[in-house]
């Protein structure tokens, strides 16, 4: 199940810009909207009923079964889209991955019974063609029927959850996911692709704000500020930076990791937020990815912006009260040196200054090895992919840092960024949080593996280039 919420995610990721046009679009121009124009708006109920359902099992066939798995999946929920009475996203996200698995076993198949033959390809072209059509018929005549039936059940029943009172005691769930890292699971497996169907029905959705509020983690940064001294406190604010305007969340996990009673902070502060979301009936028209609160405001509708901010303040407040309630040992707070190399490398400033400043560490490290292997004793290493649960986030931000140290030297190395499912064979080094390294292990037991301690620790980044640079 994790491994196909997983998928779920990244099915929805690497499509976010089309989710994020439409919801402007309909922003603008809709019913909320500053300049109302049905012309425009014309546009909207294509994107959702057709493009969006094609895209997202386009990418779920490719993640399975390669570009014949999404070719496939895609004709397949084209005739999905034509017999369905509304958006066919829940279904794209089944079909998708199920077609593509379906293609990727029917190759295996084919290149075990048939080996060194000649006839391969003609045969799997034959074979791929003959799952499409059949396939395309039962979409056409009878999944779209159903799911149009299911749809508007579901529809009706998450309509209930929104308007009672159990709503807010999601934040139990969601908060401390998100601190061990299966936020974007949750916000990209589970809530957006709901929010979608409910944005096309109602123009905004609640649910993509529950993942997404800042207000939970900006009150526990702001408790570390105050309670902090010197370099720690710099860090901390450093870290509020790059959490609420720059959206990052995952710099505020390791002030949680190293303090779990506050997860108590986060769960009430989340609570409360999704409560005064409930009472001013708010929501946005797209996934706010990330979740920065100038791109939040932004895709709230305008009269739903005040609210938005309001909730938003509210949770965090509550979190920072009983975060300096809870906050006792500051000791292992990130320092200003780390945090401080995490946003000016992130959002591309002018670095030299504090590069300077930093120093080499070797001696405190150790290799870390996969089956007793050094990772840097391998081949010449010449493409690099970080990686984590759905490839966006933290795996993006990673990337992004070790590929602008190692720009400042001679070296040319390929630096990009992955889910789990989708690292590619040619990579010559996995670079991943130390939590998922048995998880990547498993999945590519001949890789070599460098997991980290934490994707904001500028040591670790300066003790890896140093490494390849000696490859």
């Amino acid at each position: 199940m994790k491994k196909l919420a997983q998928i779920w995610s990244a099915m929805v990721y690497q499509n976010i810009v089309i989710i994020i046009v439409v919801g402007v679009i309909r922003e603008l121009f809709g019913n909320y909207g500053w300049w109302y124009n049905q012309e425009i708006l014309n546009i909207v109920n294509p994107a959702y009923h057709i493009l969006l359902p094609i895209l997202i099992s386009h990418t779920g066939g490719r993640i399975i079964g390669g570009q014949r798995g999404a070719v496939v999946a895609s004709i397949v929920t084209f005739g999905l889209t034509l017999s369905s009475t509304v958006p066919a996203i829940m279904g794209a996200m089944i079909i998708g991955p199920l077609t593509g698995w379906i293609i990727k076993k029917l190759d295996q198949m084919i290149k075990k019974k048939l080996p060194g033959v000649g006839y391969e390809l003609l045969i799997s072209n034959v074979l791929a063609s003959v799952v499409a059509i059949a396939l395309t018929l039962i979409s056409y005549h009878y999944i779209g029927e159903i799911l149009s039936v299911g749809v508007e059940r579901a529809t009706d029943i998450l309509a209930s959850i929104i308007n009672s009172h159990w709503l807010p005691l999601a934040a139990v769930i969601i908060e401390p996911a998100k601190v061990v890292f299966l936020n974007n699971i949750i916000n990209f497996g589970f809530l957006s692709p709901l929010g979608i169907q409910q944005a096309n029905e109602l123009g905004k959705s609640i649910l993509f704000l529950l993942e997404a509020n800042p207000g939970p983690g900006l009150g526990v940064l702001l408790a570390y500020w105050m309670k902090t001294k010197g370099e720690q406190r710099k860090g901390a604010k450093l870290a509020t930076y790059i959490h609420f305007l720059g959206g990052i969340h995952e710099v505020y996990f390791p002030y949680v990791l190293k303090n779990p009673r506050l997860i108590i902070s986060l769960a009430l502060g989340g609570m409360a937020g999704i409560y005064v979301f409930q009472w001013f009936k708010v929501g946005l028209v797209a996934v706010s990815s990330p979740g920065s609160i100038f791109l939040i405001v932004g895709l709230a509708p305008r009269n739903d912006m005040l609210y938005v901010v309001l909730a938003v303040l509210i949770s965090a407040l509550i979190s920072f009260g009983l975060s300096l309630i809870l906050i006792k040992s500051v000791s292992n707070s990130p320092t200003v040196s780390e945090n401080e190399n995490t946003i000016i490398e992130f959002y591309q400033i002018d670095k030299e200054d504090v590069l300077n400043e930093t120093k080499q560490n070797e001696d405190i490290h150790s290799i870390k090895s996969v089956e007793g292997r050094n990772p840097f004793n391998d081949k010449k290493i010449k493409t690099i992919y970080f990686v984590c649960e759905a490839g966006i986030g933290s795996s993006a931000m990673g990337a992004s840092m070790l590929r602008k140290k190692l720009e400042q030297t001679s070296h040319h190395i390929t630096v990009e960024n992955a889910s789990i499912d989708e690292i590619p064979a040619y990579a010559d080094l996995v670079i991943c949080h130390q939590k998922l390294l048995q998880t990547v292990q498993k999945e590519f037991p001949k890789k070599s593996i460098y997991p980290l301690p934490t994707f904001t620790d500028m040591k670790e980044y300066d003790y890896l280039v140093n490494k390849l640079i000696g490859t």
